[in-house]
């Protein structure tokens, strides 16, 4: 398969971006708002094709938005944008216009085939692969799906998986003679690869391919039954119970089905075997406090409806729990990624919700050089500086966030209401005032500004 070779156009800044995007874009999916996470994660996969976490969540959300398999053909006026950007030849044009029908049918099989295709082109070919596993999973009787995955599948080295695929091909065409030979193409490279013979000694080669038998599927059982996606990664685990990438796998699927309870267990013996990898455990970690979150959601309503005592504490006790998954997964993040502007700003917020002002003071200042939270960060700080008395600080950054801040940011408002609290406070009305009239131009209703700039009038006047 090909390289990304367009990695390194992507800058540093806009890969932290990118991340910090398809975490909000997490949190959005975990509580059923999915129009909101799809609005991330398509940014997500535009800003970088060749990610595959990206386009695995991308469609992950778009799956449990719909439901269920949209019938075919309601979407297939879209696919025509796919069809005719691919005509242009122009393989970023094809992408995006792929992306655009799979946001509104992720199992559109044309946008698939198409979009993994102008992956190909832009060198992602790993991505790519996932582009054509999804469009056999969406109809796994698509002749051409199967034969475009096979051919990817080899090329990865996914013999098993691509001999799977030319299976299908043959029970919807019994005498296709090319599906037949690239059967047998796959039997060779399959034995080449596991090193049994030197790819010069061509005899042995030839016989161990003919000494196969029939194609056997490694998705039925012994007696032919069709196996579920989730029986053939389990039947995958027990053949080679010591390979993470089966597990991480599983743990994925459940992640991103919400059920964090079993990918909790997976990612448990994901660790167990990496020996405690960092990244993997994170990814634990991650997922308990989704769980822990789930619960608390889950808790509150339960407590809306019946209003029962023992409701109530067990939520507190959740609540309790979830807040230190939370700071433990910030924490493990800071140390594991001390360059990373967006955990910092994450662990700062959490600091502060504890009323650990100092310390989130020093993490927020390491986030605000990332001139696209420059503005929130500025605004937390004087709200820290504001708590520990720091006053002519927190006026500063109050100021510097105004500045830093657009008018379209809930913050502007929040950092000018701020700011003209704490002029007031310090008794400098005509920095009230002027704080005052700018969030007023922005928005008059904002709290109990009218009743402030009054108050203002009032003491300018004596």
């Amino acid at each position: 398969m090909s390289t990304n070779p367009s990695d390194s156009a992507i800058s540093p800044a806009e890969r932290e971006k990118l991340q910090q995007l398809f975490a909000h874009g997490n949190k959005q999916m975990s509580i059923a708002s999915f129009d909101y996470a799809n609005e991330m994660f398509t940014q997500c996969v535009l800003g970088d094709p060749g990610n595959v976490i990206y386009l695995k969540t991308f469609l992950a959300n778009l799956k449990r938005k719909y439901g269920d398999k949209k019938k075919k053909g309601v979407f297939s006026f879209l696919s025509g944008s796919a069809k005719k950007a691919a005509g242009s030849k122009k393989p970023d044009q094809v992408f995006k216009a792929g992306i655009d029908a799979l946001k509104a049918n992720p199992w559109d099989v044309d946008a698939l085939l198409s979009t993994g295709a102008a992956c190909e082109e832009l060198g992602h070919g790993d991505v790519a692969v996932e582009y054509f596993r999804a469009a056999v999973e969406a109809d796994p009787n698509n002749v051409e799906a199967n034969r475009i995955c096979a051919f990817a599948l080899r090329d990865i080295a996914a013999f098993d998986e691509a001999k799977v695929c030319v299976i299908r091909i043959l029970k919807a065409r019994p005498g296709d003679i090319e599906a037949k030979k690239f059967f047998n193409d796959i039997e060779t490279l399959k034995t080449i690869h596991k090193g049994k013979y030197s790819s010069g000694d061509s005899n042995q080669i030839r016989d161990a391919a003919q000494n196969q038998g029939g194609p056997i599927a490694d998705d039925e059982d012994a007696m032919g039954r069709k196996l579920s996606y989730l029986e053939q990664v389990e039947r995958r685990i027990k053949k080679n119970p010591k390979d993470i990438a089966n597990y991480i796998e599983l743990a994925q699927h459940f992640y991103q089905n919400g059920d964090y309870e079993k990918s909790e267990q997976y990612y448990v013996k994901v660790v167990e075997i990496s020996e405690g990898a960092s990244d993997m455990v994170e990814r634990l970690l991650d997922t308990q406090k989704q769980k822990l979150h789930t619960k608390v959601l889950s808790l509150k309503e339960e407590f809306e409806k019946t209003r029962q005592e023992s409701t109530k504490n067990e939520f507190y006790q959740t609540k309790e729990e979830y807040d230190k998954k939370n700071l433990e997964l910030a924490t493990h993040r800071i140390k594991h990624h001390p360059n990373h502007s967006g955990y910092h700003y994450e662990y700062g917020i959490l600091l502060q919700q504890q009323k650990q002002f100092k310390e989130a003071i020093g993490e927020f200042q390491l986030a605000k050089a990332d001139l696209s939270r420059k503005g929130d960060c500025l605004l937390a700080l004087g709200q820290c500086f504001q708590q520990i008395k720091q006053y002519r600080l927190a006026m500063t950054h109050y100021q510097e966030a105004i500045e830093a801040l657009s008018n379209e940011s809930e913050n502007k408002k929040k950092a000018l209401y701020l700011a003209v609290k704490l002029a007031m406070a310090l008794e400098d009305y005509e920095t009230a005032e002027k704080y005052g009239l700018q969030l007023a131009t922005i928005d008059f209703s904002y709290k109990d500004l009218g009743e402030l700039l009054d108050k203002v009038a009032q003491k300018r006047q004596n």
